[in-house]
């Protein structure tokens, strides 16, 4: 697969399952790879060298495809002398195309409680969203800290690894006036997630979403927004506020009789568009 220099396909490499994927961040780059170009090799100690050893368990001549995130740029390396804490590799840069992504999905998501936040952006980043945004709402029980999108960022590292993904997503902390700013691009569709109460409500406030959710197997649309309320659900004149700022590009998003958690709603949303999409 690797014996030339020539771009290679997303999709051929993730039948590829003896090959590991190990996403770093800037930080690991720096602190965990040396690079001697030399003899094309690299020494991988620290926390790098702890993931492939205890985790991956990797021995010699197996193989890593190293995932530089910050530089989306890719290496393939082969094991070779493993040491106390650290590893040798041969490596060599690869050009990888992604031929599966075809639109762009970003998630809104009202800051949850706990360790909902991390499931849900753990989850959403395997089904494979290309941002997870969090914001506060007025029916947020909480907020979320600098030092918490941190950790996240750090676990949806983690998960494009487990899954196979050439980027993970781009995790950060808006304010609810970012997200009514974002989601007015005439270029995207946006949907918002409504429970019951809200969306009977509302229906005559806004598009209900059975059309614009046909219209996707179609329609050229290249991004597609998800906005999903905390656990009580968005306020009623938040959603009035974030209808009219799509305007018709925004539309209720609703499950009908069925009534998921929080924290699962937005990747239910995410599956089902996809799949209308014909990207899943």
């Amino acid at each position: 697969m690797f014996e030339n220099n020539s771009s290679l396909l997303l999709s051929r490499i993730i039948t590829e399952y003896k090959l590991k994927f190990v996403h770093l961040s800037s930080e690991d780059m720096v602190t965990c790879v040396k690079t001697d170009a030399a003899k094309s090799e690299m020494i991988i100690s620290g926390a790098f060298y702890n993931y492939a050893a205890n985790a991956l368990r990797l021995e010699k001549n197996q193989s890593i495809l190293l995932v530089d995130n910050a530089n989306s740029k890719f290496y393939y390396l082969t094991i070779g002398e493993i040491a106390k804490k650290k590893l040798v590799a041969g490596f060599r840069a690869v050009e990888i195309k992604d031929d599966i992504r075809k639109r762009e999905y970003n998630c809104f998501i009202s800051v949850l409680k706990g360790s909902s936040n991390e499931e849900v952006a753990e989850r959403l980043t395997e089904l494979g969203a290309d941002s997870v945004f969090f914001f506060r709402s007025k029916y947020s029980q909480c907020d979320i800290s600098q030092e918490k999108i941190e950790r996240l960022n750090k676990i949806v590292l983690s998960a494009s690894s487990q899954s196979r993904r050439l980027k993970a997503p781009l995790v950060k902390r808006l304010v609810f006036e970012d997200v009514a700013n974002k989601i007015q691009d005439p270029c995207a569709r946006s949907f918002l997630m409504a429970e019951p109460s809200l969306y009977e409500g509302m229906c005559g406030a806004g598009q209900t979403a059975s059309g614009p959710l046909e219209a996707l197997k179609t329609e050229s649309r290249q991004v597609i927004n998800i906005i999903s309320g905390p656990e009580g659900g968005f306020e009623r004149e938040e959603a009035i506020r974030l209808l009219s700022a799509g305007g018709p590009e925004v539309s209720l998003l609703n499950l009908k009789n069925i009534v998921l958690r929080a924290c699962f709603a937005p990747q239910a949303a995410l599956a089902i568009i996809k799949h209308r999409c014909g990207d899943l």
